[in-house]
């Protein structure tokens, strides 16, 4: 009964956020109309209003502001104020394409201003009383003791608003324990999240349970299941057979891939112009060298490429070889640091995309080096190699800066399998609002990290009650005792 409030919440929030949307979107035209003398009609005519509020929705839409689950005050702010933006620039262009008069410039600037300024109280007003409102969701997070998930423990501490999560651990050869989650637990929360490293039929036992009370439940997803992302169920004859698909891209997709990241690295490389003389000053005035620096590379097919960035660290970086980037290295600039957080770094690669090496939406172009190494010691990794490297990609969005490199890897063919036109514009849209929201590059907190061991601890603790008993956890250590790379 809970999960269909908490569904019908949903959709009513969605209704209602909707509704709000065009009712304050139609007042700041009107407020806009009484503000300045001398503007047509048509101003807020049917023409003036439908295309750019269609806009304004697509935009609401990619930036999941008709969620029921409320993000930051800020990353709403920023997406509502990118959102009304985009839709000011298609009246725009709109106007100067099938209309003759000229509408001067002032007016758009007070349309712009008023428009920004109603939207954004409204969605602000709106995510505050969304989240006062009711209770939060109750999430269940189950783990196995003998092989614990790194994916199961930070999902605990997701800072998502709404949410109260509990971490729950079980041990799998306990069948008092099972009962006490099928029997006890299941039915005190809305929503089920389940580790991978639960043994398959304790996870059916647990999905059927959950469906029984009504209940949502998500499987955590792991390197090792994901072969299963794309299938289909299929009939053969009267029996049901779940085809499976490899991750790859069609012929017609890569066509609009490619002449999608053609116009797009054109538009971006004439509109980013200044920005990119004003980087190359900055980055001679701050330390020695040169602005740009080459670095080889594997993109699609592990082929290998030079690609082209700004220098962000002091000549001779590598002068002792090769070492990964940590987040307060020494060898980063001032300079550097600004244009890291900002990700402008990464604008040379524009004409890397020009040249056919590189995607705007892929995985991060790796260098050899490292690459090779990852290869060996994460499950999948050369599948990332499917689809080009791209400037920005869905590990890079929905990543942290010191996310594991498994972690990344399993982000980039969560990409590969949900491949769509629209996904790529959705994560470049979502590149955009990470350049001002500092979260995105940010990793786990101080009290989150201490959070953490204490319960690696816990575990552990387990672990050995279990080895006296007789029985033998398995290990999954994610830290390589060689290098000490995080895996």
């Amino acid at each position: 009964m809970i999960a269909i409030k908490t569904s019908l919440k949903s959709k009513f929030i969605f209704v209602m956020l909707l509704f709000g949307d065009i009712v304050f979107f139609l007042a700041a035209l009107v407020i806009t109309k009484f503000a300045l003398s001398g503007v047509s009609e048509e101003f807020i005519g049917p023409q003036s209003i439908i295309p750019p509020l269609a806009v304004l929705f697509f935009f609401f839409m990619m930036y999941d502001l008709y969620s029921a689950q409320i993000d930051s005050v800020f990353n709403i702010l920023i997406a509502t104020i990118l959102s009304v933006a985009a839709s000011t620039v298609v009246s725009i262009i709109l106007v100067l394409v099938f209309r003759k008069e000229n509408i001067p410039v002032l007016i758009w600037v007070v349309r712009f201003v008023i428009l920004e300024a109603v939207m954004v109280t409204w969605r602000v007003f709106a995510a505050s009383r969304i989240k006062k409102s009711g209770r939060q969701l109750r999430i269940l997070i189950i783990e196995s003791m003998d092989n614990t998930s790194r994916l199961a423990r930070k999902l605990k501490y997701a800072s998502n608003y709404g949410r109260e999560s509990t971490y729950y651990i079980i041990n799998p050869n306990s069948k008092e324990e099972i009962d006490i989650i099928l029997n006890e637990k299941l039915e005190g929360f809305d929503q089920v999240f389940v580790s991978p490293a639960i043994p398959y039929d304790i996870k059916n036992q647990i999905e059927t349970k959950a469906f029984i009370l009504r209940k949502d439940v998500s499987f955590l997803a792991g390197l090792a299941g994901i072969t299963t992302m794309r299938g289909d169920i299929v009939q053969l004859d009267d029996t049901p057979v779940i085809q499976k698909h490899p991750l790859v891209i069609t012929k017609w997709q890569k066509l609009i891939k490619r002449a999608f990241d053609i116009v797009v690295s054109l538009i971006l490389v004439v509109i980013t112009l200044p920005v990119f003389v004003l980087c190359a000053i900055a980055i001679k005035l701050d330390s020695k060298g040169p602005v740009f620096y080459k670095q080889e590379r594997y993109t699609i097919g592990k082929k290998r490429f030079n690609v082209l960035k700004f220098r962000t660290m002091v000549e001779d970086a590598e002068k002792f070889g090769a070492q990964l980037a940590t987040e307060d290295d020494p060898r980063i600039t001032k300079v550097g640091k600004v244009l890291r957080a900002m990700r402008l770094d990464e604008l040379p690669q524009l004409y890397n995309i020009l040249l056919g090496s590189m995607s705007v939406v892929g995985p991060r172009p790796e260098r050899p080096i490292f690459a090779d190494e990852f290869s060996q010691k994460v499950k999948n990794y050369d599948m990332r190699y499917y689809v080009k490297a791209g400037l920005t990609g869905y590990a890079q969005v929905y990543g942290k800066y010191n996310t594991r490199v498994s972690d990344k890897i399993l982000m980039d063919l969560i990409y590969i399998s949900r491949y769509s036109f629209l996904l790529d514009i959705k994560l470049i849209l979502l590149t955009v609002k990470t350049m001002f929201v500092k979260s995105a590059t940010e990793g786990i907190d101080e009290e989150r990290d201490r959070e953490l061991c204490s319960i690696e601890r816990e575990r552990k603790r387990r672990q050995e009650t279990l080895k006296l008993l007789g029985l033998r956890g398995t290990e999954n250590e994610d830290i390589d005792n060689n290098t000490g790379v995080q895996l």
